[in-house]
């Protein structure tokens, strides 16, 4: 009797702890160089503490040391959290397949080790695990994926989701279902957007019109308030983004765009300049600012092994 209430509540406090188990991912965020990988729990949305691990990588090196290396992250976060690699999501910048996890990146300076192979196999074998454990997103698609979840997109049903950096990501929702963005090549002034709307075109106009230099938009945000023409720049790039988003949704506006990225930190200096574009436009369509910060993709991977989320349904 007293062994079968022993064996009993053994029982339940396993079963238990398998669902919490059930319930964790390791997300992944990997970026031109760098990787980022955190325990996250999907039933509360949130990152468990102590559980992240973020590293260097130098994407120009050979496939050994890239696929190690991101191994080799992966492991550390479930070491921390004291548990075995089970589900993995990554968050990965294109071009690739990421249902066959075939990488299609070429010309771009990074990674080029990899075109034509399976990621997926190659990074299962290292870390000991099938490759039917790892699902991949692409990184702004993720990014959007983790804001609508338990960001700044939640109860939305159509949304654009924009990543301001050293290039300009982008990605849709609509109707339950994701759509990677062409934001980034949508024609503008007889070039693309993302000549215009990124870090180096920061670096790029302040050189030209100041004959300094600055490391980064970070910087150009910290003069802002006493240099003009800093000042000036961020004021163009809030016109130039409006002017973007009014003639890419043209009449069919979203009912929220949520911007993020390493530009959007400095969103308060643009702005009031990119919504004054775009109430010529529309009244409805909200711009907000990215909550969950650098999680974002990484959130947003995690959540390719919410049950409800495989058949496309967020």
């Amino acid at each position: 009797m007293g062994n079968s209430s022993v064996a009993s509540c053994m029982y339940t406090l396993n079963a238990n702890q398998q669902k919490a188990m059930n319930n964790l991912v390791i997300g992944v965020d990997i970026g031109g160089t760098h990787i980022t990988a955190c325990m996250v729990n999907t039933d509360t949305g949130q990152i468990i503490e102590g559980a992240c691990v973020r590293a260097e990588i130098d994407p120009l090196q050979n496939k050994e040391h890239i696929i190690s290396s991101w191994a080799e992250t992966i492991t550390a976060c479930a070491k921390q959290h004291g548990s075995t690699i089970d589900h993995i999501g990554i968050a990965m910048p294109g071009p690739f397949d990421y249902e066959k996890g075939i990488s299609l990146i070429t010309g771009l300076h990074k990674y080029e080790c990899l075109y034509g192979l399976n990621v997926k196999e190659l990074l299962g074998e290292s870390l000991g695990i099938p490759s039917g454990n790892i699902r991949m997103m692409n990184d702004a698609t993720a990014y959007l994926a983790g804001e609508l979840k338990v960001g700044a997109g939640q109860g939305c049903n159509y949304v654009a989701g924009i990543t301001l950096g050293t290039g300009l990501g982008s990605a849709m929702y609509e109707d339950g279902f994701f759509h990677e963005g062409d934001l980034w090549c949508f024609p503008f002034r007889e070039s693309r957007a993302e000549e215009f709307l990124s870090s180096r075109w920061f670096i790029s106009e302040y050189a030209k019109r100041k004959k300094e230099k600055v490391t980064g938009v970070k910087e150009l945000a910290s003069l802002a308030n006493d240099d003009v023409v800093a000042r000036k720049l961020f004021e163009e790039f809030g016109y130039t983004l409006g002017e973007v988003l009014k003639n890419r949704f043209s009449d069919h506006f979203p009912e929220c765009i949520i911007i993020g990225g390493n530009i959007a930190k400095a969103w308060h200096l643009f702005k009031p300049y990119c919504e004054e574009v775009i109430r010529q436009r529309t009244d409805v369509c909200k711009l907000v600012s990215a909550q969950l910060g650098e999680n974002a993709a990484l959130m947003g991977a995690a959540y390719l092994w919410e049950q409800k989320n495989l058949s496309g349904d967020f």
